[in-house]
């Protein structure tokens, strides 16, 4: 990689970003499931359901997108753990 940071400490690097994303990730998914249901409820009169309906998928979005990052981070981790055992040998 670069002269400056050796691979082992940029894996864990890319490790804190993804789970410092987590909590956007997740905000962000439910933001944007609320907006789409109040827009449907704007536009097709279907107060209230459409603000529950974007709220739930919402918040289904932002727990798979958790999921997502997690599943990265773990793959993440045991690529060091392994480099990290070759090394000790």
């Amino acid at each position: 990689m670069g002269r400056f940071i050796s691979e082992s400490t940029r894996e864990y690097l890319l490790i804190l970003a993804r789970v410092s994303s987590m909590g956007i990730a997740m905000v962000l998914a439910t933001v944007m499931g609320l907006g789409a249901g109040w827009l449907v409820d704007k536009y097709f009169g279907t107060h209230p359901w459409g603000f529950f309906i974007g709220l739930g998928m919402g918040i289904a979005a932002g727990f798979r997108n958790l999921f997502i990052l997690y599943k990265r981070t773990e793959r993440s981790q045991e690529r060091i753990d392994e480099a990290e055992h070759k090394q000790k040998r």
